[in-house]
């Protein structure tokens, strides 16, 4: 036993793991032998050592489970990919790719194109669709919007809202935008007669000077603010149902001010004060001041000032002008009759045409820059009455009935249009034939008026015309074309019966069976003359057909109004009778319309009234 103590006691007392150090005597010192522990005091010490590392284990699993949360959150949303549970449109998007929802986003924006559109004004109401008003999807911003998701959340709570988006759907509205030039064309056009389009200042000749005509104030739907309603409106509307906007007319100013205007009048004479000699591969023309003042005009620069530039129209219309006798030019469309009696159109052709489009740019810097001549590149170019204009037109049929006026009586026609009758052979029909044959083939365009003064001009041998009766100063006399006047009154009545406006005209001073009774017009030159106009929306084709003893004018277009004679009075004037006749027009929105023709006839040759 000795042997045994003195060997612990040389040892260095290292109490086993798990047990406690004491510092009470040990057997061989002197000491009383230890008492030994109960066994629910070593289960004891057991379980308190244990404790730690329960703790350490309950304490390290969600830290664990955090820290893969978080990988797991940083490796999801770092993808590139659209985020769980989200829809746009209706449609799921999640976790589609950045390119696979560009698709998407494109494929929706095509479709929204075709929303119906319904716009209330002013008690009227205008449909169209999206995509011609200008309202589109914005791709660009839908996109990242759908992307972006989750970027309003708060960086601490971003992986907590990833993680509800396992459970909860976002949702993500289209994004809009407005094209506001598309939307001002599509809603004047819309708005057609309800809207009043504003009139900017602009640059007239008047006395041979340039001046500013003041501009004029429009009305009608502001195209920004309907753009803002369209975009709101289709934020908060059902994709696939109709989106409604109302929006009230305003008052809408010209883009340039009257005094802006006025600024500029100086520049503008500046450029045209002067001559300037226009030079081509085929020769060179002068270009007076009196042509050029036709040609300033005033628009918005980049900057948002007004500034003087060339009106391309006006500049192009007279070189064209001014170079007409180009060899190789165009060939303008014509109208004539086939054989059969109607209309057809003869197509234009292209030729070489002074100049190109550039010429108003070109001419532009050189009037800046004070030069006296340009010189201008020849272009190709088409006529300027080409096929499709012609086509426009309308002209299809005869117009105006079939009638004729012979021996003192109206009578029905021959033929399509009007026809007077005369002796056969001599000089007086060979007048009223030749004139017949420059005017067949005129075409007088909407709203355009045909004066067979500026048309066939002084009636000379030249022009094949011959001596023949005629009336001046009250007395019978021969003069050189005389006789066309039963022309004049064949095309005054072919008007009168088509419910043409016919503004200048002149009754013989004498009244001949051969015409109807004040119903007719004679001709001299420079006066008096005989003006037509059409009023109508189509073009007329004026067409001339003659016998040994007739002479017929018809008017080719589309039915537009139609007229008769209502009336006829006579009333002396002195040893003078005035006749007048009244015409009855009925026009297509069912308008009847009346107006009156007068003739003052003498009692004879060289008597007055």
């Amino acid at each position: 036993m000795g042997e045994f103590h003195h060997r612990r006691e040389t040892c260095e007392a290292v109490p086993p793991m798990g047990e406690q150090t004491s510092d009470e005597p040990r057997p061989g010192d002197g000491a009383s032998a230890p008492r030994e522990r109960p066994a629910h005091a070593a289960e004891a010490t057991v379980r308190r050592a244990r404790w730690p590392r329960v703790v350490a284990i309950v304490l390290g699993v969600p830290v664990v489970i955090l820290l893969l949360g978080t990988i797991w959150w940083a490796v999801d949303t770092s993808s590139g990919r659209v985020p769980r549970n989200v829809s746009l449109a209706g449609t799921d998007v999640s976790r589609l790719s950045e390119s696979a929802l560009t698709t998407r986003v494109s494929s929706i924006a095509a479709s929204f194109r075709e929303t119906p559109v319904v716009i209330v004004s002013e008690g009227r109401t205008y449909e169209t669709d999206a995509g011609s008003v200008g309202l589109r999807v914005d791709e660009g911003r839908t996109v990242r919007a759908v992307l972006d998701v989750d970027d309003d959340t708060p960086a601490p709570f971003k992986p907590y809202a990833w993680m509800r988006s396992f459970f909860a759907e976002r949702r993500v509205d289209l994004r809009f935008k407005v094209n506001v030039e598309q939307a001002q064309t599509t809603v004047a056009a819309l708005e057609g007669d309800a809207r009043i389009a504003p009139t900017e200042p602009r640059f007239e000749v008047v006395d041979g000077a340039l001046a500013v005509v003041p501009g004029e104030d429009g009305r009608g739907i502001d195209a920004s603010t309907l753009s803002e309603r369209l975009r709101q409106a289709a934020g908060r509307t059902p994709v696939g149902e109709a989106i409604e906007v109302e929006v009230d007319q305003v008052v809408i100013s010209p883009t340039i001010s009257d005094a802006e205007a006025e600024a500029s009048l100086a520049d503008a004479e500046a450029l045209v004060a002067r001559p300037i000699v226009i030079e081509t591969s085929a020769g060179s023309r002068t270009i007076e001041r009196d042509a050029m003042r036709l040609w300033p005009r005033l628009e918005l620069g980049a900057d948002g000032a007004p500034q003087v530039v060339l009106d391309p129209g006006a500049v192009d219309a007279t070189l064209r002008a001014a170079f007409t006798d180009l060899e190789g030019g165009p060939t303008p469309a014509r109208i004539t009759l086939s054989g059969e009696g109607r209309p057809i159109i003869l197509p234009d052709e292209p030729g070489l045409v002074c100049c190109g489009p550039e010429s108003p740019a070109v001419l532009l810097d050189a009037l800046r820059a004070g030069a006296e001549s340009v010189t201008l590149e020849l272009a190709e170019g088409r006529a300027d009455f080409t096929t499709e204009d012609a086509e426009a037109w309308g002209i299809v049929e005869p117009v105006g009935g079939s009638r004729a006026w012979r021996d003192g009586a109206d009578i029905p026609g021959p033929k399509p249009g009007f026809t007077t009758y005369h002796a056969a052979g001599g000089n007086r029909v060979r007048n009223i034939q030749r004139i017949a044959d420059l005017v067949r083939g005129v075409v007088i365009p909407p709203g355009g008026s045909f004066s067979i003064n500026d048309h066939v001009g002084r009636r000379t041998a030249e022009k094949g015309f011959l001596p023949a009766g005629a009336i001046r100063n009250g007395e019978h006399v021969d003069e050189i074309g005389g006789g066309i006047s039963q022309f004049a009154t064949t095309m005054f009545n072919a008007a009168y019966f088509a419910g043409l406006d016919i503004p200048e005209y002149q009754a013989h001073s004498e009244w001949f069976s051969r015409y109807p009774r004040g119903r007719e017009a004679t001709m001299g030159y420079p006066a008096p003359d005989l003006r037509i106009v059409n009023n109508t929306p189509y073009g007329i084709l004026i067409w001339t057909s003659y016998t040994d003893t007739s002479i017929t004018v018809t008017l080719y277009s589309t039915p537009y109004a139609t007229a008769e004679q209502t009336g006829i009075t006579e009333a002396p004037s002195g040893s003078c009778k005035v006749v007048t006749t009244t015409r009855t027009r009925t026009f297509p929105d069912g308008q009847r319309v009346q107006d009156t023709f007068r003739a003052r006839y003498r009692p004879g040759e060289g008597q007055s009234c």
